[in-house]
């Protein structure tokens, strides 16, 4: 090989080697940016039972409502933050993530500062629902839908890395709320929490850039927000199926744990720490149980996760004691977060890179269907206000419906990915 030659290889390489690492700052400084979005974000939406609560009790704003009625506020803002994600290609074509991010923060904070200007539930659910939920979606799911596009072999730890966020900010958030209602009042509370969702979101909105040569493989730079021929195929739909269940049944515990707690003879304190612990050991189990998943793959994963939340729902939660409740919440946060973490993981596998884009918009508009007929549906089952443990028996039984059909879809999934590899 003539000098010229050797040169110009060492000089491609080198460019290669450039263009690696370039992708994977790029992609470090996404998975930051889904941390901080899902901290704050999901922080303070998964923390709302401290608010639902206090809102509820003969001091709070809302008192002349029941249970059912006022999660309509968090399930709202929830509902949206995904189902805005079927509009994130569109968004994205016409305008740069900074733009639509920083556009959602601004809307996300203004949400939570005009509630604490509120005094009637209609009042409530335009701003700390409705308004909060579009603006957490556009700050939300930029990172979160571009994140997996920038690795392979270490997809699912750096989607745990991502989803704990949300972990770490219900306990911090859970934490904080309950303590600045106490010392400054719901109104402050919430007025604060806008200001600093405000800040959160101009640091993250930053951190995210897309190169072009990943845009193009996932097809990142298109505007259709999906084709009717991918609705044409049943493994779509079980999919959809799974993310709408999953969603339905995956905040019941957190939006009631709180109050259930009370009927255990547990206080307003120790409930806002039940809702931290469990935020908390989520976060460490997204990031461990993603590394694992890693290894002995996401499928698998995903499905083990769904059968052991299904398991702790309808035997550690149905029993009304005090040992059994803590167990519940300690064993429901090691295992029902990775299952958000790893569904985005599964897209790429099941359905391929050029549908990537599409598929996650779906499966996040999925997600927000499933939220809206989850809490909310539990609320109108439990009886008497809820005032005793055995009233929330329905709710519990219902919520472990909805886990375990969303694992059967799952199962079938995962032999339908195992008949194909073997073909």
């Amino acid at each position: 090989m003539d000098p010229f030659t050797m040169e110009s290889e060492k000089r491609f390489r080198l460019q290669l080697l450039l263009r690696d690492i370039r992708q994977s700052s790029n992609g470090l400084k996404i998975v930051l940016a889904g941390f901080l979005s899902n901290f704050i974000v999901f922080g303070i939406a998964f923390s709302f039972g401290v608010f639902q609560e206090y809102y509820t009790t003969k001091n709070g704003p809302l008192s002349n409502y029941d249970d059912s009625a006022v999660a309509m506020i968090g399930t709202a803002a929830s509902s949206l933050t995904y189902m805005g994600g079927i509009f994130n290609k569109t968004l994205l074509f016409y305008f740069t993530t900074r733009t639509v991010m920083v556009s959602g923060g601004i809307m996300m904070g203004l949400g939570l500062i005009l509630g604490g200007f509120c005094h009637s539930m209609y009042q409530f659910v335009l701003s700390q629902g409705v308004l909060y939920g579009i603006g957490s979606s556009f700050l939300y799911m930029p990172p979160v839908v571009c994140a997996p596009m920038f690795f392979n072999k270490n997809r699912a730890i750096a989607m745990g890395v991502l989803f704990s966020g949300s972990g770490f900010g219900g306990l911090a958030m859970a934490t904080l709320s309950r303590y600045l209602i106490t010392k400054f009042g719901w109104q402050w509370c919430l007025r604060i929490e806008g200001f600093m969702s405000l800040g959160v979101c101009l640091i993250a909105a930053f951190l995210v850039e897309i190169p072009q040569n990943v845009s193009n493989q996932f097809q990142f730079n298109s505007r259709k927000i999906l084709t009717l021929s991918q609705l044409k195929s049943w493994k779509v739909w079980m999919q959809l199926a799974a993310s709408l269940l999953q969603s339905a049944g995956y905040l019941i515990p957190l939006i009631f744990m709180s109050k259930y707690g009370k009927t255990l003879g547990f206080t307003d304190n120790q409930g806002a720490i039940f809702i931290g612990l469990n935020n908390v050991i989520n976060a460490i189990f997204k990031i461990i149980l993603g590394f694992v998943a890693d290894k002995v793959g996401r499928l698998n994963m995903i499905v083990f996760c769904s059968v052991v939340s299904t398991i702790t729902i309808l035997t550690l939660w149905l029993i009304a004691s005090r040992e059994t409740f803590i167990s519940f919440v300690i064993l429901y946060g090691v295992f029902s977060g990775a299952i958000i973490s790893l569904l985005p993981t599964c897209l790429v596998e099941l359905f391929g890179a050029e549908n990537y884009q599409s598929m996650s918009g779906l499966m996040y508009f999925s997600r927000g269907v499933g939220t809206l007929l989850g809490s909310p549906l539990a609320g109108l089952l439990i009886k008497n206000s809820g005032l005793m443990s055995k009233d929330y028996k329905r709710s519990i039984i219902y919520n472990g419906v909805l886990l375990f059909t969303s694992t059967l879809c799952l199962v079938v999934l995962k032999f339908q990915d195992k008949i194909r590899n073997l073909n």
